[in-house]
């Protein structure tokens, strides 16, 4: 039910993909290694580009990596860590907080480990057009102590848009508590998001549930992950987005990893 609409159904593809990775281990610690994935519609398959979703070059060590070519930025890192519904559907994280796009490509990606615990990255998407389009950036700072992880992301076009988001999340037995602020800024649009959440495991059962809200759009979040297997899950949702156009979502899927 999107507004008056009524009894709207639809078979939705939500994160089907397929990809390749290797890697190499190096002298001294080092490792290479590149990854390749592609997202596909399942639903109605058509025309993709290989490589559309991720598709990096990078090295690595214990003390950090530095990687070239298309991935997600920190601001959409932050978004799948710290959303208690995972940031896929049944989740209004998108809405509450700006995405920004969600991938950087032609970019180059830092990730520095000083500390156990503790990274920091930093991505720039570089224009190959001399003189031509800003460079985008994105950069990270996360720390996780035990049961308690936080993180504060940042991302700006470098004109009239940008995003700074802070999460956090607590974990204590069987229960994760999930927080997230963020300002942000999409072509001259100010808005400030707020979203809290949890999930709570049960044997084979996970519950969740999340509230949030920004200037504009209030949302309920609420679903159940039933686990047939390690590999094989079933999932119920059922979202409310109350707006100047009100949005109400159920659905039930299943999730299938290889």
């Amino acid at each position: 039910k999107t507004g008056t609409a009524e009894g709207v159904t639809s078979l939705t593809n939500d994160s089907s993909r397929f990809g390749i990775k290797a890697s190499e281990a190096l002298a001294g610690g080092m490792t290479a290694s590149v990854v390749l994935e592609t997202g596909y519609g399942a639903d109605a398959p058509a025309a993709t580009t290989l490589g559309d979703r991720t598709a990096i070059v990078g090295l690595s060590s214990s003390l950090g990596s530095v990687a070239m070519g298309r991935d997600k930025h920190t601001i959409a890192r932050t978004l799948d860590n710290y959303d208690a519904m995972g940031n896929a559907f049944g989740s209004s994280t998108a809405v509450i907080h700006a995405a920004q796009g969600s991938r950087l490509q032609n970019a180059v990606f830092v990730t520095a480990k000083p500390v156990a615990g503790l990274s920091a990255t930093y991505a720039i998407a570089n224009s190959e057009v001399a003189g031509g389009t800003t460079e985008s950036q994105a950069s990270s700072v996360e720390y996780t102590l035990g049961a308690v992880s936080a993180t504060a992301a940042r991302y700006t076009t470098g004109t009239n848009s940008y995003s700074g988001v802070v999460g956090a999340k607590y974990k204590i037995a069987n229960t994760t508590v999930f927080g997230m602020y963020s300002e942000d800024k999409v072509s001259g649009v100010a808005t400030t998001g707020k979203s809290v959440g949890v999930n709570q495991a049960m044997g084979a059962v996970t519950l969740l549930a999340g509230y949030g809200e920004n200037d504009t759009v209030k949302a309920y979040n609420v679903g159940a992950s039933y686990a047939l297997s390690k590999n094989t899950l079933v999932h119920a949702r059922y979202v409310k987005e109350d707006s100047a156009t009100n949005v109400q979502k159920i659905g039930a899927g299943l999730e299938v990893n290889f």
